[in-house]
């Protein structure tokens, strides 16, 4: 008798899953039209969980719905993204700060792995693997801190900017191979467990590339 209940659920957290996937990953870049019978095709099920699940991705602020026309992928505006990237730094700092001057030697290595894993994406000129790296990389700064529940709205905010910068062209790449390697200077300078050096390194990171992100908006 609770079958059906349960099911219908799993259905709307499937596609609410799905979705974002698809709007983080760039296959629905900001501005695009959800279409609920399209989308009910895709993930092969009813309209309902759709509905359902683009309710949910709106009121989390991913997806935008106007009267009439129906429900689109949410662009962020200038000021949601200075408050994305204060918050970032907040969090990052703030994790950074607890975590310093003796991090994990695994946090550590894995740190390492990561920045070696940006260069190899500049060098390549792929935009997504840089993403997918530098994500990679501030998500361990924030695990630092040990704590999993700032590790899980962390990751929403840093998923929002991913997917704000996906789909740009490539100007930003060149931008970041041919400048200073920050993510190189960060792990040094935490691996040395120099705490005011690690922090002013990471708050200058982030707002660099905010500056970088709201030139790339402007241009758009």
């Amino acid at each position: 008798m609770v079958t059906r209940p349960i099911r219908r659920v799993n259905f709307v957290d499937e596609a609410y899953a799905a979705i974002r996937r698809l709007i983080v990953s760039g296959e629905f870049p900001p501005g695009a039209q959800l279409k609920i019978d399209a989308l009910a095709r895709i993930l092969g099920v009813s309209n309902s969980p759709i509905r359902e699940a683009l309710r949910r991705l709106e009121n989390e602020r991913w997806v935008q719905t106007i009267p009439y026309r129906g429900a689109f992928v949410r662009a962020l505006d200038e000021v949601e993204l200075v408050e994305l990237y204060e918050l970032r730094e907040f969090i990052e700092t703030s994790a950074l700060r607890k975590a310093m001057p003796r991090p994990a030697g695994a946090h550590l290595k894995a740190l390492g792995e990561a920045q070696r894993r940006i260069r190899a994406a500049l060098r390549g000129k792929d935009l997504a693997a840089y993403l997918a790296a530098d994500t990679r990389f501030h998500r361990i700064i924030v695990e630092m801190a040990g704590n999993r529940r700032l590790s899980e709205l962390f990751a929403t905010l840093i998923e929002q900017g991913k997917c704000f910068m996906l789909g740009r062209t490539q100007r930003a790449i060149a931008r970041y191979r041919d400048g200073r390697d920050q993510h190189a200077e960060m792990v040094e300078a935490i691996a040395g467990g120099d705490t005011a050096k690690a922090l002013g390194l990471l708050q200058r990171h982030l707002r660099i590339t905010l500056e970088q992100v709201r030139r790339l908006a402007s241009r758009e």
